[in-house]
């Protein structure tokens, strides 16, 4: 058994586990206080959704074997996902607060605006090789299929959450397949 005290690796581990989670909580910190007094759909509070996401694609991020940091930028993305999008938030915000350049490159990415139809949005983002929006917007749309979840648009909305589950879900095959080779 190791100590922290004693083992020099255990302590370096402590270190790096500091250094990589006290970006996540500020990212949890910031987006508490964009989406502060915002509900779902259902009536819960809003952060529970960021929450999930995060925690998923962090998971998601850690099972495909990409890293601690990348796993960081995810976790981060995930807390920030929406806040463009649904807080009076500016990409500056986020650039300004000290978040990994991957994580709010993801927000950007994964921010919805005027443009093509949702489908070729998301097949946009699969395409774009962005590792970390790819892993977040998947993390979004299984929150979002999760039935415990009340979503307005009834079975076309799940349809439409599912295909876009399957093309990021495709993306992330084809940049696995890719590393192995």
């Amino acid at each position: 058994m190791t100590t922290l005290t004693g083992d020099a690796g255990v302590t370096s581990d402590v270190e790096t586990l500091k250094r990589l989670l006290e970006p996540i909580n500020a990212a949890e910190m910031f987006a508490r206080r964009a989406h502060s007094g915002q509900t779902d759909k259902g009536g819960a509070p809003y952060t529970g959704h960021l929450g999930r996401v995060a925690a998923r694609a962090r998971a998601h991020a850690e099972r495909l074997g990409l890293g601690d940091e990348i796993a960081c930028a995810c976790a981060q993305a995930g807390w920030l996902h929406d806040t463009l999008e649904d807080t009076d938030t500016r990409v500056l915000d986020l650039v300004h607060n000290g978040f990994d350049r991957r994580a709010y490159e993801a927000v950007i990415r994964v921010t919805r605006g005027e443009g093509p139809p949702y489908l070729e949005w998301v097949q946009a983002i699969a395409d774009s090789g962005d590792l970390v929006a790819i892993i977040v917007k998947l993390a979004d749309n299984e929150d979002n299929l999760d039935p415990s979840r009340m979503l307005s648009g009834g079975d076309s909305r799940r349809q439409r959450y599912e295909a876009s589950a399957a093309i990021l879900r495709a993306a992330l095959d084809r940049i696995g397949e890719g590393k192995d080779a």
